[in-house]
């Protein structure tokens, strides 16, 4: 097979069209009317909202920002990212916020079950509640001051943050009646200081309204996402948000990651909250509990369920069910379009804001090795292009298209839910006007073999469900797996201090082209990377002197992308003047990734409209604890009290990176 390079795998550039899927002929067509074609909901969502077809665009819409196009222009002829580009950091409520009992606000899923089950988090100090949950965290409630100074040093335009749901409705439910919403104010008032704030420092507030921290009341009156009930509790919720602060908030972002949020919460626990897994034995209802780790492991707390208004009510603490990860998915992609409705409905037209949703999923690169015939690389793309669709396209494909991508409905057979008509009209076009995604890394993609060599076939009409699905399409993501989720050598780049995370700058360019050739005219205001960042090798998680991929590279004339490092590269936590604070490979993580999105704009012709790094600061790392530092500012969470905020020598990169590589006004 004739060298192929790193960027004709998955490249839609003019040169390389290989494995890329273009939305159907009718999509393209329908690209001008998806943006309003409903009717406005009732006060409060209670019910599904009827459907019209109401066509054209709101008066008055932010279509494509046709002001910012000469800046466009310029950037590109520059080689620079255009004036107008949203530059800035990241976080989420639950991982920064902390004050978790206090002014009123009620409980999450992450509050309830790091505190039930406090095995299931990492943590240096066994015994201290603190460090297994987010009850503190960096105290931005308390000190977000201090963390508008760390986006100054990195000259943020934008901060994309997370509201917290139960901070606003301690109980999930949010009520108007008599023109007054049953809010904590105390909580809403925080968030008016977050914004204005902000405001006053010429940062402009980027805002997600769901970032995984469901008010746990409604996980116990319902089940949370699997409920069909939901939708309308989160429209309703997304409607007072609008409400109250969309006169300063010209942003939104609906839900963050549903795939983490359900696959990893529902079925792959005990990862992430509510900790469902299937399989698992159960920690809290059976009689005898002898050898049983009762501090860890899944949960069976949970409210009666109802997946549909046709489906059978689920009774209350029930093992985990197959298929719960599905039915979440399902249930938050419809809350996602409820509240797109609301705000499209009630709120736009005066706001002049945007909104969309924000969608992860690693960029699936063809397996390659050496002599490998033409044809079994063009079935590796094939592949790719099939992972990326079960992946990211189950999540991306329902908001831009209206339903599920037809790979995914074909394999999956009745283990898949379907959409009615009315909510493939209420999905189609509902993050038209921009997408987010959140890219750290890349996975290999080849179909999978059986043990004799022979490839594992798609499966039939017969055979189609959810494993097999998963199995065939997206399964061999990895050449296997080691200790604790990490990929086994070779791998697609070096490994950086997180089990699920590698080190190769090419995959934010072949993923922004692929959603760029899926969705082609039907995104009008670009797409925005809500997320990329990564945590220094450390001592939980590193792979220094990686040699078998630094000699796969080599077998395939490409040893640039193996990517490896020296122990010397280990942050300690004990060392401040190491890479803890020098953090030298994330400087070179964002140099590589940054390089390939200014690329993906300017050689590719990618309509990119802006990068949140993550994140800002040090923070609460969900279940791999505090030691696990994604920030560009330290925090000693164990040894200081007052949580100073301390910038990394990646912060002051970043910061001069936007003034070599954006045009400045």
């Amino acid at each position: 097979m004739k060298t192929l390079t790193i960027f004709t795998t998955l490249l839609a550039v003019s040169a390389a069209k290989k494995c890329i899927v273009k939305a159907p002929a009718s999509n393209a067509a329908d690209a001008n009317d998806v943006a309003s074609d409903v009717e406005a909901p009732a006060e409060n969502v209670d019910a599904p909202a009827e459907i019209s077809d109401n066509e054209g665009k709101l008066e008055d819409e932010v279509d494509s920002n046709d002001e910012t196009s000469d800046n466009e222009n310029s950037g590109k002829k520059s080689g620079k990212l255009p004036a107008s580009f949203k530059w800035g950091a990241a976080t989420a409520a639950y991982q920064v916020e902390g004050a978790w009992n206090v002014d009123g606000r009620g409980e999450s899923v992450w509050d309830h079950f790091t505190h039930l089950y406090p095995h299931n988090v990492e943590t240096g100090r066994p015994g201290d509640e603190d460090s297994i949950s987010g009850n503190v965290a960096c105290d931005s409630y308390h000190k977000f001051e201090e963390d508008v100074k760390m986006m100054k040093i990195m000259n943020a335009n934008h901060y994309r943050f997370s509201i917290s749901w139960s901070r606003l409705f301690p109980d999930g439910q949010a009520k108007k009646e008599n023109g007054k919403w049953n809010v904590n104010e105390k909580g809403a008032e925080y968030y008016d200081m977050v914004i204005n704030t902000l405001i006053e420092n010429d940062i402009t507030p980027l805002a997600t309204l769901y970032h995984w921290d469901l008010p746990y009341a409604l996980h116990e009156k319902y089940g949370g996402w699997l409920d069909y009930h939901s939708q309308y509790d989160f429209a309703n919720y997304a409607e007072f948000c609008f409400e109250r602060f969309g006169d300063r908030v010209k942003n939104w972002i609906t839900i963050n990651e549903p795939w983490v949020n359900c696959v990893a919460g529902y079925k792959n626990g005990p990862g992430k909250a509510p900790y469902r897994c299937t399989g698992e034995a159960p920690r809290k209802l059976q009689n005898d509990t002898t050898g049983l780790d009762l501090l860890g492991g899944c949960s069976y707390e949970i409210g009666p369920t109802q997946y549909t208004p046709d489906s059978e009510v689920l009774p209350a603490n029930r093992p985990p069910q197959r298929l719960e990860d599905v039915w979440c998915s399902h249930n938050i992609l419809l809350g996602h379009a409820q509240a797109v409705k609301v705000y499209r409905d009630k709120f736009q037209k005066k706001q002049k804001g945007l909104i969309g949703i924000t969608v992860d999923g690693e960029a699936q690169i063809p397996w390659e090795e050496p002599n490998m015939t033409e044809e079994e690389y063009a079935n590796n793309e094939k592949y790719a292009n099939l992972a990326a669709e079960f992946r990211i396209g189950w999540y991306s494909d329902p908001p831009m298209i209206g339903d599920y991508p037809e790979s995914v409905k074909q394999r999956m057979g009745k283990d898949l839910p379907e959409f009615t008509p009315e909510q493939k009209k209420l999905l189609k076009g509902s993050s038209s006007d921009f997408l987010g995604w959140n890219t750290y890394t890349s996975h290999w993609a080849a179909q999978v073999k059986n043990e004799d060599g022979t490839y594992v076939k798609p499966p039939t009409d017969e055979e189609a469900s959810y494993e097999n699905s998963k199995r065939d399409m997206w399964d061999d993501n990895c050449r296997g797996r080691g200790d604790g989720w990490t990929c086994i050598p070779p791998t697609l780049g070096s490994q950086a201090g997180s089990s699920w995370n590698t080190k190769y700058g090419p995959t934010i360019r072949v993923g922004l082209n692929w959603f760029a050739k899926r969705y082609e005219g039907l995104i009008k205001n670009g797409i925005i990377i809500t997320e990329n960042g990564c945590a220094q090798p450390n001592y939980k998680v590193s792979r220094a002197n990686d040699q078998v991929t630094i000699d796969y590279f080599k077998s395939i004339g490409k040893e640039e992308f193996a990517d490896a490092y020296d122990e010397d590269m280990i942050e300690r936590e004990d060392d401040l003047e190491g890479t803890l604070i020098h953090d030298t490979y994330r400087i070179d993580w964002y140099k590589q990734y940054l390089e390939n999105l200014r690329l993906a704009y300017v050689e590719d012709g990618v309509d990119v409209r802006g990068y949140m790094a993550w994140s800002l600061i040090d923070n609460y790392e969900w279940e791999n604890g505090y030691e696990t530092r994604f920030g560009m500012t330290y925090i000693d969470f164990y040894n200081d009290p007052e949580l100073k905020r301390v910038p990394k020598d990646s912060l002051t990169f970043l910061g001069q990176w936007y003034l070599d590589n954006v045009e400045q006004e």
